[in-house]
């Protein structure tokens, strides 16, 4: 009995201590949240840093994409090099960018100046202009992935930060700052009680999640500090991770915003932006708005969809609208795996269609659906087979893309339906051509299929089979050119 009471006593007294140490890390101190901005004012160099009339922030990542593999099970991995310039003085911003995805590269300059931001593609040696890209927006993912830069805005959130007390982080104690948004973010700033340092900057998202950023091995060079190492973390899956990082006082900015005058510009887009549906064949509408647009083919007593599902309710209503037949959508066929082709898969079993799918992918697809009871609404197109549904033929393909991928052909108007695989919204001019499309190009040459015309269903924008021959023949891989660093490695 004394040894199951001294027991009882004893746990009681540790859980007791253990419930005391975890209420010590978390209780607000009397400590000012000016104090904490002065200290981490002179962790990242005091005046030097608040007085730099320019800078410059260099972030090489690199990071999984989950849903964006040629399969389902491995993402895609990207590398991702970025230095941005940033002229405090003459509130302009210049991003110099390298991208890796999949089997291609992009390199383009981005001068914003005043109320213009012009994009470089240097490898095409092509122009155009993005102005929603401005002061605030160009850069702000670098720009949230820099602690120095943080504590530079930390001085400017006087009076917006509350002290939220101390916790821990890998055996430090750390001072908790967090600021609220007006678009309803919460940022919450870790800062190292002994050294002032920031070490990890939470994001409560209001869509997103939690965004959580971890900045080490922190050193000085041009009399401020930085974190030669971040990593990026989306609910607790790592998304990004540093491969090389540094920074730069007074950069030369007559370099950092100069542009290119033997640069052509791209050319005039297509307004996607409003509610559009058209006939685009006899019997096959397209309907959307920006990029979630679905094709819908007629059959004799009911539609086959194919493309964007979350938008689906709303673009079937304006086909059968303008078709002026209403019939039941009998049919929605998944592309593909990737993110945006198995968003809103609910919304075709709720309009009573089956969907077909890839069977090697067909797993991962139906894991996006959340009712009950489909196996019956579900048709799968074996591997490497060609299925027939009504006039539309599928055939299971192989491309860079995406290792089973459902391409759609309709023989009576020779056309070939795809997603994601040569989408412009260039209205005429030749589009950059990408390993993406040669690959596509050989399978068809391969299917030796009687097509004129390809549609991608994410864009307006129709390809004669001709043109698309000759674009992706004449397509040479680019490389690195000479002078830059950026993209030196490959």
């Amino acid at each position: 009995m004394r040894s199951s009471l001294t027991r009882l006593l004893f746990s009681c007294a540790l859980l007791c201590g253990l419930s005391t140490a975890v209420a010590d890390t978390t209780r607000p101190t009397n400590v000012s949240t000016q104090t904490i901005v002065d200290k981490v004012i002179a962790a990242y160099g005091g005046d030097a840093l608040l007085q730099a009339d320019s800078i410059k922030v260099i972030d090489y990542n690199k990071g999984p994409w989950p849903g964006e593999g040629e399969t389902p099970t491995i993402p895609e991995l990207w590398r991702i090099n970025e230095e941005l310039t940033i002229d405090f003085v003459g509130q302009r911003k210049s991003l110099l960018s390298y991208r890796v995805p999949r089997t291609t590269i992009d390199l383009e300059k981005w001068i914003q100046q005043g109320d213009q931001t012009i994009v470089y593609d240097i490898l095409h040696e092509k122009y155009s202009e993005q102005n929603w890209a401005n002061f605030t927006r160009l850069g702000a993912s670098l720009e949230r992935s820099s602690d120095t830069l943080h504590a530079r805005r930390l001085v400017s959130l006087k009076g917006q930060l509350d002290y939220a007390g101390d916790d821990y982080f890998r055996g430090r104690l750390q001072h908790k700052l967090t600021h609220l948004t007006d678009s309803g973010e919460r940022y919450t700033y870790f800062v190292d009680q002994a050294n002032g340092l920031i070490h990890k900057l939470l994001r409560h998202h209001p869509r997103a999640g939690e965004l959580l950023y971890v900045f080490s091995n922190h050193s000085t060079d041009s009399k401020i500090a930085f974190a030669r190492d971040m990593n990026f973390f989306v609910n607790g899956e790592l998304r990004l991770t540093s491969v090389h990082r540094a920074i730069e006082l007074d950069p030369d900015l007559e370099a950092a915003f100069q542009g290119f005058k033997n640069f052509t510009p791209w050319g005039e887009t297509i307004d996607a932006s409003e509610l559009t549906v058209k006939e685009i064949s006899d019997g096959v509408y397209q309907a959307g708005t920006g990029r979630a647009l679905t094709v819908f083919i007629e059959q004799a007593d009911h539609y086959i969809a194919m493309g964007a599902a979350d938008a689906l309710a709303e673009n079937f209503a304006a086909v059968k609208k303008l078709s002026q037949q209403e019939k039941p959508l009998n049919y929605f066929v998944v592309t593909h795996h990737h993110n945006a082709n198995v968003r809103g898969l609910d919304n075709a079993l709720a309009l009573g269609a089956s969907l077909v799918v890839a069977e090697q992918h067909s797993d991962s697809i139906l894991s996006h659906i959340t009712v009950d009871e489909v196996d019956n609404k579900i048709i799968s197109v074996p591997p490497r087979a060609a299925f027939t549904l009504g006039n539309l033929k599928l055939f299971d393909i192989a491309t860079a893309h995406s290792r089973h991928y459902l391409l759609a052909y309709l023989p009576a108007a020779k056309m070939v339906l795809a997603e994601d695989h040569y989408v412009t919204d260039l209205t005429t001019s030749k589009p950059r051509i990408y390993h993406d499309m040669v690959r596509f190009a050989d399978v068809l040459a391969e299917l030796d299929l009687a097509v004129e015309t390809l549609v991608d269903i994410r864009g307006w924008r129709q390809f004669s089979m001709e043109e698309f021959t000759q674009w992706t023949r004449d397509f040479t891989p680019k490389t690195c050119p000479p002078g830059y660093t950026i993209c030196v490695n490959g």
